[in-house]
């Protein structure tokens, strides 16, 4: 007879997927995430698997553990299942475990005195930005991006002038000429990220600063209410704007980084709901695959038009993308 517990805890589920779909697209610490053959998957990596269990966050929404899979993708009974896995010729898990990883600290911002510098950069850009040397900036905010006045100021953006290749020295720091987006949690200050007009690359940071270790409008978050994560900040502030009374926003800030930090665990910890909608493209899908992986509360989803959610808004208009928000969350087909 078979003993069906030890068999599952000796399988390395990820080998064995493996070797049934080839090499993985992607490969975390922990997982590894694959195009779903369940439902005949062409755009995304929505299989993500573990050591012991797997999970598609994608239309077939099937998962389960290596008995599960051998009877989903071959198609057999459990029995069938059980047997052809304990044949012995499947890799076992012992061997991935015997290298024991030191957690990785937490992440931390930046000290005191650059947070002073990085404050009075903030301020002086916020002044820029409604004053009339600001206007032209503040138009492509509000005209062009769909932002209110009022996420503008919540949001504490603000403008650098100057060339779209430029820099200025402001408080002993090289600053980005153009948009500015700080990344502010509870009054501390862990980066600052400039919006360029023109250029091969748009988005440049303030150095000194640890954006790859903070969670956009992390300190915004509710328990009991669902969260959007977007991949862009404007992503995460329309989605804020529009979907505010039932819902709220974070931003990783970039696809590369899509490993959340530990620190915002806690935050996380009371949401129902998890929405990862980033961008429509192979970077994204990556992204959301490594976002889902933290919790079953992941649904990952793309927008139906567009390539990330503020351009779904300038597309379609405040109702449509409230609307479609709303269904993802109540867990409904996309449109």
């Amino acid at each position: 007879m078979i003993d069906v517990e030890k068999l599952k805890a000796q399988l390395d589920l990820r080998q064995l997927v493996e070797r049934d779909l080839g090499k993985p697209r992607f490969r975390g610490r922990d997982y590894v995430a694959f195009k779903c053959p369940l439902h005949s998957e062409h755009k995304g990596y929505s299989l993500v698997v573990y050591a012991h269990h797997w999970r598609c966050f994608g239309k077939c929404h099937a998962g389960g553990d290596a008995i599960a899979w051998a009877q989903h993708y071959h198609q057999l009974t459990f029995h069938e299942a059980c047997e052809r896995l304990a044949n012995g010729e499947l890799p076992q898990i012992e061997t991935l475990n015997t290298v024991h990883r030191m957690p990785e600290p937490i992440a931390q911002p930046p000290d005191a005195a650059w947070q002073a510098k990085a404050r009075h950069i903030i301020d002086e850009a916020r002044e820029r930005l409604w004053s009339p040397e600001g206007q032209r900036a503040w138009g492509y905010l509000v005209w062009e991006r769909g932002l209110s006045e009022q996420i503008i100021r919540l949001a504490q953006l603000g403008y650098i002038p100057g060339a779209p290749t430029a820099w200025r020295e402001i408080e002993g720091l090289n600053v980005p000429c153009g948009i500015l987006i700080p990344w502010i949690v509870e009054d501390t200050v862990w980066g600052i990220k400039v919006r360029r007009a023109a250029g091969e690359q748009r988005y440049q940071q303030v150095g000194g600063g640890n954006i790859r270790g903070c969670l956009y409008l992390a300190d915004r978050i509710l328990p009991r209410t669902p969260l959007i994560i977007t991949e862009g900040e404007f992503d995460a502030l329309i989605a804020w704007q529009v979907g505010g009374d039932f819902a709220r926003a974070a931003a990783i800030g970039s696809a590369s980084h899509a490993r959340i930090d530990r620190r915002w665990y806690g935050a996380l910890l009371g949401v129902p709901r998890m929405i990862a909608c980033m961008d429509a493209d192979e970077a994204g899908t990556g992204a959301a695959a490594q976002i889902a992986a933290l919790s079953g509360a992941v649904k990952c989803v793309q927008v139906p038009s567009g390539k990330d959610l503020n351009e779904f808004y300038q597309q379609t208009g405040e109702n449509v993308v409230k609307e479609w928000l709303q269904t993802v969350i109540n867990g409904g087909v996309p449109l």
